[in-house]
């Protein structure tokens, strides 16, 4: 079975909708909403979507998330993304793999609020590490000159971008680097829940501090996946950071009632709550995880 599923997703937290489980051969572009509920199955590295996309655990990229953030006053922060410059500081391959998958959540991070200039960067940049990682420069020649064509495209943008991830995946798993394909997925994890988590407690907005607990679910199958690859030692070293960082999410529960009203007192009490344990799992994605 294959799911219809974007690995592109950082912030994916916000929107809600149905998740039909077979369909196939979906493109990007389709997805617009978000729906999380409980890992349907265990998911591996090798599981992609029809256009050959990786799934990335039941999260949906929304082209509505723009009037979400604008909804709950979410403005765009570069401080929460990691420099598109830092290339050259990627010595390994683990270090580069993984950036390839934070660039990609921080470029469509930027695309959301037609930051399209410092897309193009972080665009430049997954490319940059792409072919250091020996991924031919040719896989990328006619994706580049659509992209600058496209640069104010906030559509054609995310595409292109996923047209550079699918070559270096398809290329990686080719070769039998299985691993280096799961770090990209890791990598846009971490960095995903790292916005996230940054916006929740920050517009203290009920439904993302909802889709934010449901996160626990995609933290399940990310650490079920990367249980293959376990020997590797940055690998395993993020397993077990994760492991700790999933005992923290399973006590985080958002339970809403109809009637919520977050100006009562139980209402503030409530959301006080939620805000606390956010900063606490922020805390532990920040020192313990992102690094």
């Amino acid at each position: 079975m294959k799911l219809n599923l974007s690995y592109i997703l950082f912030i994916l937290l916000i929107l809600s909708c149905n998740q039909n489980s077979n369909r196939t051969g979906i493109d990007a572009n389709e997805l617009d909403s978000l729906n999380i509920e409980g890992p349907k199955k265990v998911l591996t590295s090798s599981d992609t979507i029809g256009t050959g996309l990786p799934i990335f655990y039941n999260m949906y990229l929304s082209v509505e998330m723009t009037s979400l953030f604008e909804t709950v006053g979410a403005i765009f922060n570069d401080d929460l993304l990691n420099t598109a410059d830092n290339t050259s500081d990627y010595i390994t391959s683990s270090k580069k793999a993984m950036n390839i998958g934070v660039y990609a959540v921080d470029l469509s991070y930027c695309r959301v609020f037609e930051q399209f200039e410092l897309a193009g960067r972080y665009f430049t940049s997954m490319q940059k590490l792409a072919e250091e990682m020996g991924i031919p420069s040719d896989y990328f020649i006619n994706t580049a000159k659509r992209f600058d064509r496209n640069i104010s495209d906030k559509d054609s943008l995310i595409s292109i971008a996923n047209e550079v991830y699918v070559a270096t995946d398809k290329y990686l798993k080719d070769n039998e680097q299985f691993n280096a394909a799961a770090q990209i997925i890791l990598g846009g994890w971490i960095e995903a829940m790292h916005i996230a988590f940054d916006v929740a407690s920050t517009t203290k907005d009920v439904e993302i501090l909802e889709r934010v607990a449901e996160q626990k679910y995609s933290l399940q199958n990310l650490i079920e996946m990367l249980k293959s690859y376990k020997d590797d030692e940055v690998t395993g070293y993020y397993i077990d950071k994760l492991n700790a960082l999933q005992t923290q999410f399973n006590d985080f529960k958002v339970d809403v009632p109809s009637d919520f009203d977050v100006n009562s007192v139980e209402g503030k009490k409530h959301l006080n709550n939620y805000i606390k344990q956010i900063e606490g799992l922020k805390k532990s994605i920040n020192e313990s995880v992102k690094k």
